[in-house]
């Protein structure tokens, strides 16, 4: 990955997607500390946003509570139900208005996420002369979003640093191991 400490970038977190595909695929929570250091690398982060769907949870103000303590510009909106009752809660739109709002002031954008729909973002924001690089789990991110961006980087190749264990699990390692 080319980078230096001059380049001036932008974060753009899809909270629901690196969530559920943590939880869905490794049983564990997403370390965004760990994630917010690993895009900025050592470079002067402008801006960091992580873009969420509220549901009213006491566990989930001790998450967005610990977002905002790590450096994350918490932006939020209610689910949304229909008369069906399908329900909707996705910040596509959102995320692509705030990195192309600030592409000028950026050199990278750093998409956190693995949907496919953020693509044409990514060409936009190259178009743009901004360089554009992925986070997500490799396992779950669209191969067009992957070849799309200038770099990507799989956040399934190292757990330890990008994973933390859900309490389940943790509690199911105890009682395998003292049995």
């Amino acid at each position: 990955m080319i980078s230096n400490s001059e380049q001036r970038i932008g974060v753009f977190v899809d909270l629901s997607n690196l969530y559920h595909t943590a939880r869905r695929i490794h049983g564990a929570r997403p370390n965004f500390g760990n994630i917010l250091e690993a895009a900025v690398n050592g470079r002067k982060l402008i801006r960091a946003f992580a873009y969420g769907i509220t549901s009213p949870t006491s566990e989930e103000e001790k998450f967005l509570e610990s977002l905002t303590k790590v450096g994350f510009e918490l932006r939020m909106k209610d689910l949304q139900v229909f008369a069906d009752g399908t329900k909707k809660g996705d910040w596509d739109v959102g995320i692509t208005v705030d990195a192309l709002r600030y592409a000028k002031k950026l050199d990278v954008a750093v998409l956190v996420t693995g949907d496919g729909d953020f693509v044409p973002l990514a060409q936009a924001l190259q178009h743009e002369g901004v360089r554009v690089e992925g986070i997500a789990f490799g396992e779950s991110s669209s191969a067009k979003l992957k070849e799309a961006v200038d770099h990507f980087t799989d956040l399934s190749k190292d757990k330890m640093k990008f994973l933390i264990p859900s309490r389940l699990a943790q509690l199911s390692r105890t009682r395998i191991t003292r049995h």
